[in-house]
């Protein structure tokens, strides 16, 4: 469709069109005269005139691209035509330089001296790396070309689409000048219409020459890319002679040196032995002298790679993202990423080359000292021959001073090649950590685009109308046919690396009776305190993954020996079956751990129904991981998508299906042992559906990203079953450190009650039942926690070189906020699921991190009573509040913006919801002043109780029928209450009794007395106190006060004291006074009698 439009463009009606486009519109000068004018004027412009003005300056600006785009055709043109002699030219240049790099030889460079060999070294250094360079370039086009076609249709089509828009407004503008009567010749807007029409146009002629003239300019890139490799290959050759024939020449200038200082010289002839040491000296500095020369040639040779690396990064850094922009969304995006990431140098930069550069340092410093002994030949002989405690003789230390001299030299030598050694090394080493850091930017750069770009089409109906054609060519040229014996290649000495792990397998395989007696000797220990410790469970999961190992272990040896191989069998089939061995024995394991009465059972105190059901449903997720895994590794490197192999897309289909089926079923499992968790459970499925996700992704061409999830989402499962082993392993250990811990305290009261002579007998010490509920909640929660750092650090490690690809969200934006010319504000994906996290964190950080400060800090304190709850709300509101504040800052709502929003919302909700902010600023009060905390006994009203929960709006108050109450926190705040144990637990309890008239007042004061004072629970500061406050008309009534140390003693200390009450005043005689009352009885004569006893009436007095 594309190329039928562009042909439109290029018929001849067409390009007169254009023609008669321009000769409609005044030339540039006279529209910049125009512009100059409106420019000129001194009062304001009015619309009309600034809307002229703009359609002028547009106006000139078309014409200014006109002209650019005129002279890149003219260019285009001048390239195409001078083609076919730039082709033959190059195809002379590449027989020339193969020629001369046939008769390059050694013996036209040995005869030259060597300061011209060091020159022409040099200059052959310096024309490599330009050579280099243009090649770099010259690849860069070849990558241009080969995604020109896609991005010539994408310009045409934006191109044309624009000049279609320029028609409709030009004609509707023509047709409203002409209703106005208006000329056209005149109207800025409408020179503007058809200048940026005919621009259009001419950038359409301009991408169709382009595209038409692609194939001649790629074969002459072509071309001159293979005459620069000649050329390159031929400079490499020559640099490698040069550096041959100067190394000799040095080392016979250094011995012809040597050979100088020792001619004629009947000393050294004789074989004195200082003068023989000294020259065997001087030898030794002659080789460390071609061996820095050597060095330092190698060090030019990798800074050359070094830089040729640096200038290919660069080139393909420069040209990616115009690739990316041009065929987004085509797969040859991601068959062009993908080649582009295999040519990138490997990520990994020599070790020693900043030990090699201090050492050279050390080694300059060396030379410069002896330089400076040196310095004074005469000197030093006579200094070296007192040393050594030989006759100084003018003779011998002539001969000495001449080696000494010749020794100079050679350390100035040395010091100079370890200088240019030291400058090169130093090059090498930013040239290295330069195509590090560029090669690391930019395959980021290329996954995070790879990662979002489908590498195959959809499966749709095509699809399967090519599939009998795709099976057919799956069966005869499919990669499996690489397992093939037929096939293998490059089989060395090299498979037998994996031997030994296949010898280890044998021998756990030999071992395992062995190994079994020893777990069941274990798990007889178990539950018995004398012989269980915190270590048997460790042993016991040790002893089941070595049962678990043997068969994993002979794979993995298998895929270590097949990547000594070449091929498929080293790039696909050794890493299928490296993973293939892990999961093997990742689930070996964890089923051998789930066997009858095994560690699951007897360590872990999981019921058998439930360990019998994660081992089969463990069972059948193994079986569903091997095609998965072993088809998502085999195609990490193979070029032919799996729409295109029916075969193992089928069997990767059912695999990540079926590996859905059994995870929903473990999930399901937990709910009969655990209950319903909605969260968890949750986040259970979601997981459980991530390999029905995984093959929605293959089904609509994103294999890439499929399958580089496939890998990491098999090793968190890994993970997490790992976690759970972990995690019951530590809340055993804490149980069984609990139990004896509590057999240590029952002994130890067993002991004090020995040694105080207790009497009934000494207690009989039982060994207390393994009980879960004995762990320490804090201890149990630390360990947790640690556990979760450990194991969220190992996912983190897993995920970690995906999250890079997360970075590509950021060009996909949802909305903007435009202000003028410029975008205020962006909303792309990554800020939504930024905002996301962050609310996530926010809520796991104030629901874990409050309680795991008074864990962990606030419990070691000496705090006062309910401060440390006070502490941990007050940190849970800071923290939900940032985490809001952070998460709206993430979506674009700024600070400055968010606090009028907020000033606002607080005056609307201040009288709308005016009760809820009141208790609301009630609960901070109660947090800050404290006049009630956690526990507090308190009296508000006529309820009784103990405050449990201070929560933001209300607070929970238990009273003593253990009914929670719900009461506002303004209540607290504006109302009366008594809070029983807000400064002092110590309250009076005051007790009443009366006794009868003619009691011994100071033996009921000596009585009450000695029931308080007996009572363990009365204070004795304050002392009880006794008053006689009444002479009543029935009794005597007395007044007992005393204190109590705890509000729960008041009851019980009431009880006990008129118990005891009792008994003392019946031993002692007092009576207790009852009520008197006189009863009169009427008979039916009309008398009246007072009853004063049961057996005497008293008649009526006479009146």
């Amino acid at each position: 469709m594309l190329f039928v439009m562009s042909s439109v463009a290029f018929n001849p009606a067409h390009a007169a069109l254009q023609s008669n486009m321009l000769e409609l519109v005044p030339e540039q000068a006279e529209l910049a005269s125009r512009l100059a004018q409106l420019e000129a004027l001194e009062e304001p412009l009015t619309a009309q005139q600034v809307s002229d003005k703009e359609a002028l300056e547009a106006a000139l600006e078309a014409y200014e691209r006109l002209a650019s785009v005129d002279e890149r055709l003219a260019a285009l043109d001048t390239r195409v035509e001078q083609a076919p002699e730039m082709l033959a030219r190059l195809q002379r240049e590449l027989s020339e330089a193969e020629e001369a790099s046939q008769q390059l030889t050694v013996a036209d460079l040995s005869n030259r001296p060597l300061d011209e060999l060091e020159t022409l070294q040099t200059n052959a250094v310096v024309e490599l790396q330009q050579l280099q360079s243009q090649l770099a370039e010259v690849n860069s086009q070849l990558l241009a070309a080969q995604t020109l076609p896609e991005r010539a249709q994408q310009s045409i089509a934006e191109t044309l689409q624009r000049a279609e828009s320029l028609r409709r407004q030009h004609d509707e503008r023509e047709a409203l000048l002409a209703d106005r009567q208006l000329s056209a010749l005149s109207d800025a807007r409408l020179i503007q219409l058809r200048l940026e029409r005919a621009l259009a146009e001419r950038e359409v002629s301009f991408y169709q020459r382009e595209l038409s003239a692609n194939s001649r300019l790629r074969e002459l890139a072509q071309e001159r890319r293979d005459v620069l490799m000649v050329q390159i290959d031929y400079q490499q050759q020559q640099l490698t002679m040069l550096q041959g024939v100067i190394d000799r020449q040095r080392r016979l200038a250094s011995e012809q040196a040597i050979a100088d200082a020792a001619r004629d010289n009947p000393l050294i002839a004789a074989g004195h032995p200082v003068l023989v040491q000294e020259q065997q000296n001087n030898q030794m500095l002659s080789l460390e002298l071609l061996r820095a020369t050597d060095r330092a040639n190698s060090i030019v040779r990798d800074n050359i790679e070094a830089q040729r690396q640096l200038e290919n990064v660069r080139q393909l850094q420069r040209s990616l993202n115009e690739q990316i922009e041009a065929i987004r969304g085509s797969q040859l995006l991601s068959r062009i990423l993908r080649e582009q990431r295999k040519s990138l140098p490997p990520l990994s930069a020599p070790r020693d080359l900043q030990d090699e550069i201090a050492d050279l340092r050390l080694k300059q410093f060396d030379l410069v000292r002896q330089r400076d002994q040196l310095r004074q030949s005469d000197q030093f002989a006579t200094q070296r021959l007192a040393e050594a405690g030989i006759e100084v003789t003018p003779g011998l230390v002539d001969s000495l001073s001449r080696l000494y001299q010749s020794r100079r030299e050679l350390v100035e030598q040395l010091e100079q090649s370890y200088g240019s050694l030291l400058s090169a090394a130093i090059e090498l080493q930013l040239n290295q950590q330069q195509v590090l850091t560029t090669t690391s930017e930019l395959r980021e750069t290329i996954d995070e685009h790879l990662f979002w770009v489908a590498n195959s089409r959809p499966l749709d109906v095509n699809w399967l109308r090519q599939l009998p054609r795709n099976l057919l060519l799956e069966w005869q040229e499919g990669e499996w046919r690489a397992i093939l014996p037929t096939r293998w290649q490059g089989l060395s000495w090299q498979v037998l690396n994996g031997a030994p792990l296949v010898l280890v397998g044998l021998v756990l395989m030999g071992l395992r009776r062995q190994i079994k007696t020893r777990l069941a000797n274990l798990h007889s220990q178990i539950g018995r305190l004398k012989s269980d410790t915190q270590l048997h469970t460790p042993k016991a999961v040790l002893f089941n993954a070595l049962l678990a190992l043997p068969g994993p272990l002979a794979l993995a040896g298998i895929g270590v020996g097949l990547l000594g191989a070449v091929g498929p069998l080293a790039t696909s089939v050794a890493p299928a079956l490296l993973q293939l061995a892990l999961s093997w024995g990742v689930v070996a394991w964890v089923r051998r751990l789930l066997v009858a009465d095994g560690v699951a059972e007897r360590h872990f105190t999981w019921s058998p129904q439930y360990t019998a059901r994660l081992r089969q449903l463990l069972g059948g997720l193994g079986i569903a991981l091997v095609p998965v895994i072993a088809i998502a590794a085999m195609s990490g490197e193979m070029e032919t998508p799996l729409a295109q192999r029916p075969v193992a897309l089928a069997l990767l289909s059912l695999g990540l299906i079926a590996m859905s089926w059994w995870l929903t079923q473990l999930i399901l499992a937990h709910i009969p042992i655990f209950g319903v968790r909605l969260f968890r459970l949750f986040l259970g499925l979601a997981m459980a559906s991530v390999p029905l996700m995984l093959l929605g992704l293959v089904a609509w061409g994103y294999e890439y990203t499929a399958l580089r999830l496939v890998g990491r989402f098999a090793i968190t499962l890994y993970l997490l079953g790992l976690w759970v082993v972990v995690e019951a392993t530590l809340v055993r250990s804490l149980a069984v450190a609990a139990r004896r811990l509590a057999y240590r305290r029952a002994l130890a009261r067993r002991r004090a009650q020995v040694q105080e002579g207790a009497e009934g007998g000494l207690e009989v010490v039982e060994e207390p039942p393994l009980d879960m509920a004995q762990i320490n909640s804090q201890s149990l929660r630390l360990s947790k926690l640690i556990v979760l750092i450990g194991f969220s650090a190992l996912l983190y490690l897993v995920w970690a070189d995906l999250l890079s690809v997360l970075g590509y969200l950021d060009n996909v934006s949802l909305w903007e906020a435009q202000e003028g010319d410029l975008v205020d504000n962006a909303l792309s994906i990554s800020d939504i699921f930024a905002a996301l996290l962050i609310v996530a964190i926010t809520f796991i950080m104030a629901g874990n991190l409050p309680g795991l400060l008074e864990v962990m800090v606030l419990s070691r304190l000496s705090l006062k009573q309910g401060s440390a709850y006070a502490i941990s709300s007050l940190l849970s509101y800071t923290i939900v509040g940032t985490g809001i504040v952070m998460g709206l800052s993430t979506l674009g709502v700024s600070w400055d913006k968010l606090q009028w929003l907020v000033a606002a919302l607080s005056v609307g909700l201040g009288f709308g919801l005016q009760e809820i902010f009141a208790n609301f600023i009630s609960g901070l009060i109660i947090l800050f002043e404290r006049p009630i905390r956690i526990g507090d006994t308190i009296t508000i009203g006529n309820l009784h109780g103990t405050v449990s929960r201070i929560r933001i709006r209300a607070t929970t108050v238990t009273d003593f029928d253990r009914k929670e109450i719900i009461i506002p926190n303004k209540t607290f705040v504006t109302d009366q209450l008594i809070n029983w144990s807000l400064s002092d637990n110590i309250t009076r309890v005051v007790l009443t009794y009366g006794v009868a008239h003619g009691s011994d007042m100071p033996k009921v004061h000596q009585l009450l007395r000695k029931a308080a004072d007996e009572n363990p629970r009365v204070l004795a500061d304050p002392e009880p106190q006794v008053f006689c406050l009444s002479y009543g008309q029935h009794s005597l009534n007395f007044e007992l006060r005393i204190f109590v140390n705890d509000l729960l003693d008041r009851l019980f200390a009431a009880d006990e004291i008129n118990c005891r009450v009792d008994a003392l005043f019946r031993e002692a005689g007092v009576r207790v006074a009852f009520e008197q009352m006189d009863v009169w009885l009427h008979p039916d004569k009309g008398e009246a009698i007072k009853v004063q006893s049961a057996n005497q009436l008293t008649p009526p007095s006479s009146t």
